[in-house]
C-alpha cells in the first residue's frame, strides 16, 4: 500500500511489543520515525529540525506535552528516547553575521529581520536604537552594541 509509511506496533520478531505511547510520539510532533530500535526495541532517535526561534519554542511545548505522560517521561529521562538536530541553522552553526548601522534610527522591524537572520546588531556613533527596538533585541535575543567615538 503507497502513501504515509505506519509505524510498527511490535518488535520485528514478535516478542516485544513498543509502548503505544512511542508509536503516537511521532505523529504529536509530525515527524517520521527516523532512528533504528535498539536490540531491546526500546531506544530511538529522532531527528529535530530547529531553524529558528519559533520551531525552538514549538519543539519546547511538544516536550512538555510529552512530560504529562510518565512512560514517555521516564524514556525520556532515561535515555531511551532521544533527538538529533537535522537541517537548519542550528544543526551547522556559522559565523554571527554582523548588522551594522552607522546613523539613524533602527526599529523593531529591523531588530526582527535581523534576529530571523540570527546576527548581531552593532550600532555607529549617530545611530540611536529605540525603546521598542531595544525590548525586541532583548526578547528575540539579538546582541548589540554602541560604538563610541
Amino acid at each position: 500500500m503507497r502513501g504515509t509509511p505506519t509505524l510498527p506496533t511490535a518488535h520485528p520478531d514478535g516478542n516485544d511489543p513498543i509502548p503505544a505511547a512511542a508509536a503516537t510520539f511521532a505523529k504529536q510532533i509530525g515527524v517520521t520515525p527516523t532512528g533504528p530500535l535498539d536490540g531491546a526495541g526500546r531506544q530511538r532517535t529522532e531527528t529535530v529540525r530547529i531553524g529558528n526561534e519559533s520551531d525552538l519554542r514549538s519543539f519546547v511545548f511538544t516536550l512538555l506535552g510529552l512530560f504529562e505522560n510518565p512512560k514517555i517521561r521516564a524514556d525520556l529521562r532515561a535515555g531511551r528516547l532521544k533527538f538529533a538536530l537535522t537541517g537548519g541553522a542550528a544543526a551547522h552553526p556559522t559565523a554571527e553575521a554582523v548588522h551594522r548601522v552607522d546613523r539613524g534610527a533602527v526599529t523593531e522591524r529591523q531588530i526582527a529581520a535581523i534576529a530571523e537572520a540570527g546576527g548581531r546588531l552593532v550600532l555607529g556613533p549617530a545611530a540611536v536604537l529605540t525603546p521598542l527596538a531595544r525590548e525586541k533585541a532583548r526578547t528575540l535575543g539579538v546582541p548589540f552594541e554602541k560604538e563610541r567615538r
